[in-house]
């Protein structure tokens, strides 16, 4: 039979099939033709890559059509990214704000149009040695390209620029702020859209989980593997970065889980029986923290997510009691602890989901799988008052409802 690991690849690989060899997934935009008419449209939502190189257009008139630099003055989506071919030749580049000094990227490279001049913003590495060693370290030309440019406006040209990384963010603020100097008007192409978002979530679900005995030999009132059916129910909060990407986030998470463990064990020998009870109670705090990356949605989205999980335990109890049966008489074994429960334990999850939006939050199914480290201390004491090792690991699959304002 199939163990919980296999079911839970098997799941993900079935959710994910229809969503990765799905057909593409069209957003609400607009072409710029070479007369300079706007049409309205679909378009293709690909990564930046492929923007830079064409344009799939799904028109009300003409179909589905690709379009190069040479046939079209620029493509955008409502309320998002723009694409103009108008900057250099044979390819498109993303307008991130357009002035009396206009910011653009492509690829790796950051454009500054000042006037009817263009300047290249590189980020590059270069080979020197020092003592003897060859090390490698970033030029900062684009720095001083970059203070000349502003420096006719801003006094603190020089600190402003020394001040700032080499990234869309920054480099944004600082091209609206020398716009806003000049008192020209400008237009930030993405400002409907936040640098950083935060949204918020609660999670209904259920977890079957799994707790296993791996010592190397067996304690003969536990059995080898105990499982627990129960409710959990959480709170979510997911940042991300839509300016720079929409697939990539961070996601952090607190459940609440209670869990009730039992098993009986029959030892049959010559002259008597042995009958072993045990129960494990954990009531558990779950925090899991994880990166999430998510493909667009067409009718259903899809994502995958993955990092580290801590589980606290708020209350932990695990106890055994026996009998002994001889001839008809009953011995009774006086109540134990069965073993020592770690206060807090860490591991490893990933998961998948499938999700819809809806006018006021986003709806998703999602299979998550659970290893977590050993259960117990490092040793407990036996019936016998004897110590003596034991290693239990615990391991989780939860099927969940989570439901994100947005």
């Amino acid at each position: 039979m199939m163990n919980i690991r296999s079911k839970l690849i098997l799941v993900i690989l079935i959710l994910s099939a229809g969503t990765l060899f799905g057909q593409s997934v069209f957003k609400e935009g607009y072409i710029i033709n070479l007369k300079n008419d706007t049409i309205q449209g679909k378009i293709d939502y690909r990564s930046n890559l492929k923007n830079y190189e064409s344009c799939i257009f799904r028109g009300d008139d003409e179909g589905e059509k690709k379009y190069l630099p040479h046939q079209i003055k620029g493509f955008g989506f409502d309320n998002d990214k723009f694409f103009s071919s108008q900057v250099i030749n044979e390819a498109f580049v993303e307008v991130i704000v357009v002035g009396d000094m206009s910011l653009y990227k492509f690829k790796d490279v950051f454009l500054i149009k000042k006037d009817t001049a263009i300047f290249e913003l590189k980020s590059i590495f270069e080979e020197k040695e020092i003592n003897g060693k060859i090390v490698k370290r970033k030029k900062s030309e684009w720095r001083g390209i970059l203070t000349y440019l502003i420096s006719d406006c801003l006094s603190n040209a020089n600190s402003l620029v020394s001040g700032i990384g080499f990234n869309e963010k920054p480099l944004t603020k600082l091209i609206v702020k020398y716009n806003k100097c000049k008192g020209s008007e400008f237009k930030e192409i993405k400002v409907s859209k936040p640098w950083t978002q935060i949204d918020f979530g609660v999670a209904i679900g259920m977890a079957r989980s799994e707790i296993k005995d791996k010592t190397t030999f067996s304690f003969s009132y536990l059995s080898d593997s105990y499982s627990s059916l129960d409710p959990s129910i959480g709170v979510l909060l997911n940042i991300s970065f839509p300016r720079l990407t929409e697939k990539i986030s961070s996601q952090g998470e607190i459940h609440f889980i209670k869990s009730s463990y039992s098993s009986m064990i029959e030892n049959n020998y010559t002259n008597f029986t042995d009958y072993y009870y045990t129960f494990i109670d954990l009531t558990t705090l779950s925090i899991p923290l994880s990166a999430k990356y998510t493909f667009p949605e067409k009718k259903f989205g899809f994502y995958f997510q993955g990092g580290i999980n801590i589980d606290y335990h708020l209350k932990s109890e695990t106890k055994f009691f026996g009998e002994r049966i001889t001839g008809g008489v009953v011995q009774p074994y006086p109540e134990e602890e069965a073993f020592e429960v770690q206060n807090s334990q860490i591991g490893y999850w990933g998961g998948a989901a499938i999700y819809k939006s809806f006018t006021k939050f986003r709806g998703s199914v999602s299979v998550r799988y659970f290893q977590m480290s050993k259960l117990n201390t490092d040793a407990l004491t036996s019936i016998h008052n004897s110590r003596r090792g034991l290693y239990t690991n615990i391991n989780r699959i939860s099927l969940n409802l989570i439901l994100m304002k947005i």
